[in-house]
């Protein structure tokens, strides 16, 4: 179940670099990511997170009773986003509880996902908080090897520090024999050793 078969929708396409929300602006819509990439930051905390396919923008604030992105929203590429209003989001939900259900759902999901970016944020030093990310992204995928559609800088603001000691312990992993890296690919070759670090 997802929300892209929902019939009242509008269809937005935004160049690459253009921005399609800010920090403030009032959310009315929900929208999916049809095609495309898209760069959210947090201006207070400057945290990035890169956003996909399929992924949402403002499902998680559009039921709030303050209904204002909290972040801004910059296409990566050629961006083409699936817009529905809260009142036919409403009226399908009120129709298919299903659409109930799987919104419940994501919602649960995103407060998880939140939490694990705390959980890596507890940690002290670098090889914790990338061992911990790592960790995550190979639970999330069920696989060793996997995308992490983040620059090494991106990376490295996502997890609270300095970009050239990120790129040092990546280094040292891939020494060590626990992990390997080729641009945004990762693989963890000995998962034994990198769960010793967290």
């Amino acid at each position: 179940m997802r929300l892209d078969n929902i019939k009242s929708t509008t269809t937005k396409e935004y160049l690459r670099n253009e921005l399609i929300f800010k920090e403030n602006d009032d959310c009315n819509y929900i929208a999916i990511i049809k095609r495309g990439n898209i760069k959210k930051i947090n201006s207070i905390t400057n945290n990035i997170e890169i956003l996909n396919q399929n992924d949402y923008i403002g499902l998680d604030i559009i039921f709030s009773s303050n209904k204002k992105y909290k972040d801004s929203y910059i296409a990566e590429s050629l961006t083409t986003l699936l817009l529905i209003s809260l009142d036919e989001l409403l009226l399908e939900m009120y129709k298919n509880i299903d659409i109930f259900q799987y919104i419940l759902s994501y919602l649960s999901d995103t407060n998880l996902r939140l939490n694990e970016h705390i959980n890596i944020l507890k940690y002290k030093t670098v090889r914790e908080k990338l061992c911990y990310f790592l960790y995550q992204e190979h639970l999330r995928v069920q696989a060793n090897t996997f995308i992490i559609n983040y620059t090494k800088n991106e990376l490295a603001i996502f997890l609270n520090v300095e970009r050239h000691l990120l790129s040092n312990e990546i280094i040292n992993l891939i020494n060590e024999n626990i992990i390997a890296n080729q641009n945004k690919l990762y693989t963890i070759i000995d998962i034994n050793k990198l769960v010793k670090y967290i």
